[in-house]
């Protein structure tokens, strides 16, 4: 698994460093110029086709199928195409799934040691999906009923960004450990939020006071594996934060992460919950259903991550 660059400096740094365009390096990043919209369906496996932006001609002449879902997956910080949110993701997707994956590059904005300048970017990657999503939908190529959209840590509130400029439409945003340095609870307009999409779902693998992740509950479900703090077999916030991608795309494969419903963080938290669920994490049926609520599973050290009981 590619490893997140994160130190002890730079995470003082961000907690220090408010989010303002004026402190940004030139040229400043434009998500319209410098962001890449790569699709793999199963006609291109591995030989992704870079859509232009809202051009006609791109996207039919492109390997995308309007008949198919269409799900979008977006990284987080110092990654790119080459990250387990793209490959790993993209891979087991089509692997289970006729889809239509749209990998949103923003590397150019995430690959700098400047946290804040990146945190700062998700607005504007959000809103530059979105318009391309919205245009697609005017020109029919995707019923937003089929789409969804699913972002690790800073591409988590990218995902949310995606989201509210298209109205809360989507059918689903699924969130990956959201990052939290810089996001703040309290201000669901500048985070990934339940209100976003139809339904939103979150996984929170690396919370607390030092953790990478928000690790609180501002999805209308929120998933806490092993406490949601510290993750079994990790001994760093890294693997931590960067599990939450390995246990989707396990999700994919076997669903297996069966949730007990918790009545507070604190039960999530302590891994003392008992009030019922029977509830799978990144089931689709959560969002049909309009799953809500706190939810808690176990995982084990080592994949098969997945303790069960198993879905069919």
């Amino acid at each position: 698994m590619k490893t997140l660059i994160v130190s002890a400096l730079a995470i003082a740094c961000v907690l220090a460093t408010p989010i303002d365009n004026e402190n940004e390096p030139q040229p400043a990043f434009d998500a319209y110029r410098d962001v890449r919209l790569l699709l793999s369906t199963r006609r291109n496996r591995g030989n992704p086709f870079q859509l232009q932006f809202r051009n006609l001609d791109s996207i039919r002449a492109s390997p995308y199928n309007p008949s198919q879902p269409l799900r979008v997956l977006i990284h987080g910080w110092w990654e790119d195409d080459t990250s387990d949110i793209s490959v790993e993701t993209s891979e087991e997707l089509l692997n289970y799934y006729d889809n239509n994956v749209i990998f949103v590059d923003w590397s150019e904005g995430s690959r700098t040691i400047n946290y804040a300048g990146a945190a700062n970017r998700v607005n504007p990657v959000g809103h530059f999906v979105a318009s391309q999503l919205t245009w697609m939908r005017e020109n029919g190529f995707v019923n937003f009923d089929r789409v969804f959209v699913i972002g690790f840590s800073l591409g988590a509130h990218a995902a949310g960004f995606v989201g509210k400029n298209t109205g809360g439409q989507l059918f689903s945003i699924i969130g990956l450990d959201p990052a939290g340095p810089l996001f703040r609870e309290g201000r669901p307009d500048g985070r990934i939020d339940a209100s976003d999409a139809r339904h939103v779902e979150c996984l929170h693998t690396n919370g607390g006071l030092i953790g990478l992740g928000i690790g609180a509950h501002i999805c209308a479900a929120d998933f806490f594996p092993n406490g949601g703090t510290d993750q079994r077999g990790c001994l760093t916030n890294t693997c931590s934060h960067l599990r939450a991608v390995t246990i989707f795309v396990e999700s994919i494969q076997n669903n297996g992460f069966h949730s007990q419903r918790c009545t507070t963080e604190t039960q999530a938290s302590r891994e003392n919950c008992n009030s019922g669920g029977g509830q799978w994490f990144a089931h689709a049926d959560n969002a049909r259903n309009n799953l809500r609520g706190i939810f808690h599973f176990a995982t084990n050290r080592n994949p098969p991550l997945a303790q069960g009981p198993w879905r069919n």
